[in-house]
């Protein structure tokens, strides 16, 4: 049983490698099209209880630009992003750029620029994931990017990515091998701690990074990788917004680079 087990593990591997690089071969998309939708209409697609805290976010932000940038789960996501940088993080603590670590298809970056009110990038290491539509994560992506001001879309892996940046966001890092797999990608790609010292090294002096992970283990695995990085860092706790659209809970932590 051992045996087969192993077997059949390495064979998923090997799918998953060979589906990595027919999508990174692959990389053509049709254009993500993008209709403008008034606020009226975005406020519409959220539940009823979070529509006052949407509502209270856009008086204290300039929200103007998501009607051109989001859709219905950018728009959900956008404010909940926002709504926990701003309950978390505090302003800006240091001048832009800024990143964010594994924007996916870029749908909150919205969020990000409306609460620096600066330039950031996104990097995004599985931006040729395809839609039934055809239309990529790199395209939507882009496509939200050119909403916002000096704002961009990286496609690739974070060790690739070199610069100097004033406060990074990363939401849920891949710290086990299971939600590697659950989104296809290969077990090579599971190198938490390099990536955090990485991350680590793009932050500028006097900047801030700001981590939220889901569950208690992954939040318990963040705890002992951020000591063996040296980094101290201080933990949130649990991090709720009631604009969540997700379930399960999460936990955040703040670390300043002096």
């Amino acid at each position: 049983m051992p045996s087969f087990s192993r077997a059949f593990q390495q064979a998923g591997e090997i799918g998953r490698e060979w589906v990595w690089w027919w999508r990174n071969t692959l990389t053509w998309s049709l254009p993500a099209i993008r209709r403008s939708r008034s606020w009226t209409a975005l406020s519409r697609t959220l539940p009823p209880a979070a529509r006052a805290a949407a509502a209270e976010l856009a008086t204290r932000f300039d929200l103007s630009r998501w009607t051109n940038a989001c859709d219905a789960q950018g728009f959900r996501e956008s404010l909940y992003v926002l709504d926990l940088l701003d309950r978390h993080a505090g302003p800006p603590c240091c001048s832009p750029p800024y990143l964010d670590i594994g924007c996916k298809n870029g749908c909150y970056l919205p969020g990000l620029q409306a609460w620096s009110n600066g330039p950031w990038d996104g990097v995004e290491l599985d931006a040729h994931r395809r839609y039934w539509t055809l239309v990529t994560r790199r395209a939507c992506g882009e496509s939200v990017a050119r909403c916002l001001p000096d704002c961009r879309y990286v496609a690739g892996n974070l060790l690739e990515l070199n610069g100097s940046y004033g406060f990074i966001s990363w939401f849920l890092p891949f710290l086990h091998e299971a939600p590697l797999r659950a989104w296809g990608l290969p077990a090579r790609f599971l190198m938490p701690l390099a990536l955090l010292e990485h991350a680590w090294a793009l932050l500028a002096p006097g900047g801030r990074l700001f981590v939220v992970n889901q569950g208690e283990a992954e939040a318990d695995r963040q705890a002992r990788l951020f000591q063996k990085a040296g980094i101290r860092a201080q933990p949130l706790g649990r991090v709720e917004s009631p604009l969540s659209p997700f379930q399960r809970p999460r936990f955040g932590w703040l670390a300043d680079k002096s």
